[in-house]
């Protein structure tokens, strides 16, 4: 019998080295352990971003409503304050049975009218809260028995807006300690607006009698509190305080209308 040279051909795709093209190699579906740290790593990265960034907006929104409530305070410390100077006035004008009672109310009613349409306003025109301190001014003049030696000078562009009630602290502040005991009120006022920015000058002599009360720095300091919430960065105030007289010097950034 012939010997069996007979071999059956190979196929070449089923050989045991090779794998078939219809066999799927599951290895590939699984990353690495390096990968699968970067993955991870991602997500936990954006977990943090996304909880961070909600964080910070609830942080935003507390402060700003805390800034809200500081404010609201202070000007509710402000209107009873200016009311109590401005009845003071009107009590020594009607004291005095003085002629000018009638007019020295309807000006407080035109006062009280700023204060109580406009004054609940972000923002006011600057022009608007000039003729508030103009108003204050002829209320506080009708009670003086001399009012020569109060000037007050008012020059630049006044088109522009500020917070309201912003400088009346600062005029009160001179009318209240600027008369001596014979009478005599020494006050200037300068107003200046230039590029944007106001600069207030107000300079008042101090009686050596005059002795402050324990709530004669409330409006003052008020002002002052209310300039670091309104105005951060964007004003300075120096106060010289003398023997015989007082300096305020404020500069203040503008907002336009």
């Amino acid at each position: 019998m012939p010997p069996n040279n007979f071999h059956r051909p190979e196929n070449p795709n089923l050989r045991p080295n090779h794998q078939s093209p219809f066999l799927i190699n599951f290895r590939g579906f699984f990353p690495s352990g390096g990968l699968l740290l970067l993955i991870f790593a991602l997500s936990t990265s954006i977990k943090l971003g996304l909880e961070w960034f909600k964080s910070e907006k609830e942080r935003v929104e507390i402060e700003s409503q805390k800034v809200n409530s500081e404010l609201s305070f202070l000007k509710a410390q402000l209107n009873p304050h200016f009311l109590f100077n401005s009845l003071n006035s009107i009590y020594s004008l009607a004291h005095k049975q003085s002629k000018n009672t009638a007019n020295a109310i309807v000006i407080l009613a035109d006062l009280m009218r700023y204060m109580i349409y406009e004054a609940n306003k972000d923002l006011v025109p600057l022009e608007k809260e000039i003729d508030y301190i103009r108003n204050y001014m002829s209320l506080q003049l009708l009670r003086l028995k001399d009012s020569s030696n109060v000037k007050i000078n008012i020059h630049g562009n006044l088109n522009f807006s500020i917070e309201p009630l912003l400088l009346i602290s600062f005029i009160e502040n001179a009318f209240k300690y600027g008369t001596d005991f014979k009478g005599n009120t020494n006050i200037l006022i300068k107003i200046t607006i230039e590029d944007a920015l106001l600069k207030l000058y107000v300079q008042n002599s101090v009686s050596h009698q005059q002795q402050k009360t324990e709530n004669s720095g409330v409006g003052l300091q008020n002002i002052k509190n209310r300039l670091n919430l309104l105005y951060p960065n964007q004003h300075t105030i120096a106060i010289k305080s003398e023997q015989n007289s007082y300096e305020v010097n404020l500069i203040l950034k503008l907002k336009n209308l």
